[in-house]
């Protein structure tokens, strides 16, 4: 694609572009209101943390095998039937979850086996969405149209939180599943008179895709995506930390659990809105790693401050904000790395094959999160948080040269 660098408006202003990310928008709302109700949906009907961990647990865990979906996306002749399939299946889950509250059917294992299937079912629309990128916005393009996506979705997102909270408070975290699944209605039915019809010019068999996306990983000089892999599943294990954390801590320390609740969540979501924008707007193409490896650091020292400013609102709602600020700087800047270095072709294979080594540790490390704060109290967990987050900063670069010259 031919290397230009315009700016936001200019890049909205065409029509594909506005219709990709309005599109994944409004499914980013939607997933949303789901996120917002899910941990407090578990929450309620067991009385655990263990059990909101184990929901995150199963989450992620299914995001870690997203691999399953790489060839898939890459073999699809239109990306858009990925993305329409990807949107309907998740429609049909989030409506089976909100009727099994309705009823009062909604178990535990249930509940389980709904939110594996929508996880299953984004793997292969994560996917998309994020092969869909580069496939519209040039190398140049790439941090802000990435910064673009994080505005709109994280703005829906917000607005989702903001629907989330009010039906929370209105009819219980059920209701939002059905907005929920109206939503990925929507998003399906914008993304139809968009054609995404795929550049791949060989053929092979399934089992050599599926080899040849993690051949990939060991290409180049020092091998920079094998080292990025191992940095990031180091990275990950606690990043599913913050939302688990926000939910014990206002159902434990806050005077009103529910409305504390939807706001700092709402609070951190802004925060990352605001720390892709701002990525976006500096562009760093030339210090991807200073910029991956502060924020990992920064991260794990305002999650400790976030947990001990706890029942205070006011300094709690600032420190989850500059939260979501870092964790988004650090995963825009490593999406947009391997969006700007791996070949379109294999895109869609490399980056699922890498989500593996960050989802199995956030799987684990959510359940960990969850067990250990029921044990030991937010606090001294948060203490291993922090020390995890700058260890890998610090460590990271010296044990794994490669990352720390990360350009394009």
């Amino acid at each position: 694609m031919e290397e230009t660098d315009r700016g936001y408006l200019e890049l909205f202003r065409n029509r594909r572009i506005a219709l990709g990310l309005t599109s994944s928008g409004l499914a980013w709302g939607g997933y949303a209101i789901y996120e917002i109700a899910i941990l407090l949906l578990s929450y309620q009907i067991s009385h655990s943390l263990v059990v909101v961990g184990l929901v995150v647990l199963v989450e992620y865990g299914a995001y870690s095998i997203t691999f399953i979906a790489g060839p898939t996306v890459d073999r699809a002749r239109n990306l858009r039937t990925v993305l329409l399939l990807g949107y309907a299946l998740q429609a049909v889950f989030a409506f089976a979850i909100g009727l099994t509250v309705q009823s009062g059917h909604l178990s535990i294992p249930v509940l389980l086996v709904l939110v594996a299937g929508i996880s299953l079912v984004w793997d292969f629309t994560w996917t998309a969405d994020n092969a869909l990128i580069p496939r519209l916005a040039s190398a140049g393009e790439l941090f802000r149209a990435n910064a673009l996506f994080n505005a709109i979705s994280g703005a829906n997102t917000v607005a989702g939180f903001g629907v989330g909270a009010a039906l929370l408070l209105l009819v219980g975290p059920g209701g939002g599943m059905f907005v929920y699944a109206l939503l990925n209605v929507a998003a399906a039915a914008l993304v139809i008179p968009l054609s995404l019809p795929s550049e791949r010019k060989a053929v092979t068999g399934i089992l050599e895709d599926f080899w040849e996306g993690w051949k990939e990983i060991g290409r180049g000089e020092g091998r920079p995506l094998l080292q990025l892999a191992i940095f990031s599943s180091a990275q990950a294990v606690f990043v599913g930390a913050a939302p688990l954390l926000i939910t014990f801590l206002t159902q434990r320390e806050f005077p009103d659990p529910t409305l504390s609740y939807a706001l700092l969540f709402s609070s951190f979501t802004v925060g990352g809105v605001v720390g892709g924008l701002a990525l976006g707007y500096l562009n760093p193409r030339r210090s991807v790693s200073l910029y991956m490896l502060g924020s990992t650091a920064a991260e794990g020292l305002l999650i400790l401050a976030s947990v001990y400013a706890a029942p205070l609102l006011g300094p709690s709602l600032v420190l989850w904000f500059l939260t979501g600020i870092v964790a988004a700087a650090f995963y825009q800047a490593y999406l947009t790395y391997i969006q700007a270095v791996v070949p379109l072709d294999r895109f869609g294979r490399v980056l699922t094959n890498l989500y593996l080594f960050r989802g199995i540790p956030t799987s684990i490390g959510a359940l960990v999160v969850g067990t250990l704060a029921t044990v030991w109290g937010a606090p001294l967990l948060a203490l291993v948080i922090a020390a995890t987050f700058v260890g890998c900063a610090v460590l990271g670069p010296l044990l794994l040269p490669g990352i720390r010259r990360l350009t394009f």
